[in-house]
């Protein structure tokens, strides 16, 4: 035997008179015969409220007009963080140094790692690119220090033993 109590409607008729109360076979037998319309004041024993009968879902297809759907609030998509610039300039310079063994590796060491700071505390995107620019510069200055070893011995040996 189940404990849930049927749910009871009361409306205020076109004569200003209370009917009710009333199942909702009955109720929705009235919509159908015209004597509940749109506008009418129903009593729905399940919220204790007056409200218009348009608003109680089981009617709305009696009184021909689509159920409205949940409320949906609109999915916003999560904000795209921020490029940090100084990450954009450490992996440019860092290419940049690279081509030319120039001294942009060190700048773009230096704007990598202040870069690494910047983006944990303002929640920024660019991580990759400043430890890319981190370690490019790391091995274009690597590079050039072996390119330049090279060269000095090449150079010294070719002044002390000749051709």
């Amino acid at each position: 035997m189940s404990d849930t109590i049927p749910a009871s409607f009361r409306i205020i008729g076109g004569d200003g008179q209370e009917y009710g109360p009333v199942d909702l076979a009955t109720l929705q037998e009235w919509v159908r015969q015209h004597r509940v319309s749109i506008s009418t004041k129903v009593w729905d024993s399940r919220t204790g409220n007056w409200q218009p009968a348009a608003q109680i879902p089981e009617l709305a297809e009696a009184l021909g007009i689509a159920a409205e759907p949940p409320a949906v609030s609109p999915v916003m998509p999560p904000p795209v963080p921020h490029t940090n610039v100084l990450a954009v300039w450490s992996i440019s310079l860092a290419v940049v140094g690279l081509s030319c063994c120039g001294c942009s590796s060190f700048v773009a060491i230096i704007l990598g790692i202040i870069s690494l700071s910047q983006i944990k505390q303002r929640h920024e995107s660019g991580r990759g690119l400043a430890i890319a620019g981190i370690a490019i510069g790391i091995f274009s200055i690597l590079l050039g220090a072996l390119l330049g070893l090279l060269w000095a011995v090449f150079r010294f040996r070719l002044e002390n033993f000749g051709t």
